[in-house]
């Protein structure tokens, strides 16, 4: 019995050993353990649905891959948050001198992500649902082709100058350069171009400045390494800024335009469609991932950017390095619409098409001053907003350029909070209650269909909330949705008010950009 025994403990010993020995030697092939682990680090932008709109996260966040598993560092814009959740999970503020900072595990960068976080910014701590979006899913891309780019937090470039200060203007005049006049602006305030013979001082506000020059015009020495050359004739431009198009196509200038960031589908302006049709301009790639062969082989002599390729500084310093000059144009952030429009007269100086764009500036001004000659006040008040898809309603800021449009055509813009805290974008986020207490009572509704697209009826919008069917506008049937090209097509700011007043004065009118929801 005992010698049975032992033969069947040694055999079981073996069989054991064996299981062992062939498992460890399949893990270590599998994965040695002097395979280091792929790690990979990335910067992606990050937009916010949640709260008061008054916090963000910095953006681009850095975000890491490690063996497929990502997780992300978020940086708020205050200190006041003291943990997140996630799933179920708290995480702690690792940075407890200055913004609260927490690094959170990120399941996708195709989803939506909910999140609590809680504030100590108030009487008591409060936390706060949030959702963040990513990459293309975060609205900046999306809102940057539909010209909204004013929607994004604008980030100063470290070479930043006052536009009265001008480093580039001592250098001309020390070379002996006189300057000869100055451009007369009547609205806008976020450039500034002085003339020094045949060159042009371009100064634009959280951009830089820029020197336009004939092409065989020696450069004078002392030159700022800041200013950025611009060499006449500019005909192979790389327009990724939409903000700029409709205005440099009613100068005449669209011709010279032969490369865009924009797709054919996110055009909604009838010109640019057709130039992609036909050929003549081509789509070479979004602002954050340009397609620089074929840029460089169009020959492109300048890219038109918007204040979203800060976000992507790699972007821009490799199309310098390229020898392609770059443009931030900031139209977006001109409170007054008419200021918007006169930028026309950059691209015209740019393009060579001054007169035209000149005129055309004066005839549309024209057309908003007979206006205002009428009787401008109707006691009409008006909101203009869109539902986000976290249900949070998304408003103007009192005193941005749309605001400033209804009260051109006479209205009063509400909901009337949301002013004077010395952010420089354009939009903030309410929660649907609030959104009801302070606009329940507005005379207009007006359905802001560029962002989170069209709504063809009032069903639709009581879809997005039922608290929608007690608003006095829904009840007498004074709900307007947007048309798809109104941001794009900033030239036709002044029909766009003329359709605003005869909303507010009950007039029959074919509306340019707006239509009404049954």
């Amino acid at each position: 019995m005992c010698g049975t025994s032992l033969r069947k403990n040694v055999f079981l010993f073996l069989i054991m050993t064996g299981i062992i020995m062939t498992a460890a030697s399949c893990a270590s092939q599998e994965a040695p353990s002097d395979s280091p682990s792929k790690e990979e680090t990335r910067y992606v932008s990050v937009a916010m649905e949640g709260g008061t709109g008054k916090a963000s996260i910095a953006s681009p966040a850095e975000v890491r891959i490690r063996d497929g598993a990502m997780e992300a560092t978020l940086v708020w814009s205050s200190p006041n948050y003291d943990y997140m959740i996630v799933d179920g999970t708290k995480y702690e503020n690792e940075n407890s001198g200055g913004n609260s900072t927490f690094t959170i595990p990120l399941p996708s960068l195709e989803e939506p992500l909910s999140v609590i976080a809680d504030t100590v910014a108030m009487s008591t701590p409060h936390e706060i649902e949030y959702i963040l979006y990513w990459g293309d899913t975060a609205g900046g891309e999306a809102a940057a082709s539909e010209g909204e780019s004013e929607e994004e937090a604008p980030v100063t470039p470290d070479n930043k100058k006052e536009t009265s200060a001008s480093l580039t203007a001592e250098a001309l005049e020390q070379a002996g350069f006189t300057e000869t006049g100055e451009l007369s602006l009547s609205y806008a305030e976020g450039f500034r171009v002085r003339f020094f013979g045949d060159c042009a001082l371009i100064s634009i506000e959280n951009s830089g400045e820029y020197l336009l020059v004939p092409e065989d015009l020696e450069l004078p020495e002392g030159m700022p390494d800041s200013t950025v050359i611009l060499k006449k004739p500019l005909d192979h431009a790389y327009l990724v800024s939409s903000s700029a198009a409709d205005l440099i196509d009613k100068c005449g200038a669209l011709d010279f335009v032969t490369l865009t960031g924009v797709k054919e589908s996110d055009w909604h302006i009838d010109s640019l469609r057709e130039a992609m049709e036909k050929g003549s301009l081509i789509y070479a790639g979004r602002y954050r991932a340009p397609d620089y062969e074929q840029i460089l082989e169009a020959g492109c002599d300048l890219a038109i950017e918007n204040t979203m390729i800060y976000h992507e500084p790699a972007v821009k310093e490799k199309l310098e390095e390229l020898g392609i000059p770059v443009l931030v144009e900031t139209s977006s952030y001109e409170t007054h619409p008419l200021g918007r429009l006169e930028w026309i007269k950059l691209y015209g100086i740019l393009f060579g098409r001054y007169e035209e764009a000149e005129a055309y500036f004066d005839e549309q001004a024209e057309v908003i001053g007979q206006l205002l000659k009428g009787e401008p006040d109707t006691g009409q008040t008006a909101a203009f907003f869109h539902v986000t898809a976290g249900g949070l309603v998304n408003v103007r800021r009192p005193g941005d350029y749309v605001t400033k449009m209804i009260e051109l055509a006479g209205g009063q813009y509400v909901p009337a909070s949301g002013g004077g805290d010395g952010k420089a974008v354009s939009s903030m986020n309410m929660q649907m209650e609030e959104f009801y207490r302070e606009t329940a009572d507005a005379d207009v509704l007006i359905y802001n269909s560029t962002i989170g697209g069209e709504i063809g009826s009032i069903d639709e919008l009581l879809e997005k909330s039922p608290l929608f069917k007690d608003f006095k506008a829904v009840r007498e049937d004074r709900v307007y949705c947007t048309e798809r090209n109104f941001f794009q097509q900033i030239s036709g700011m002044a029909e766009f008010i003329l359709d605003l007043d005869a909303v507010f004065r009950g007039e029959e009118r074919e509306f340019a950009y707006l239509n009404k929801l049954e």
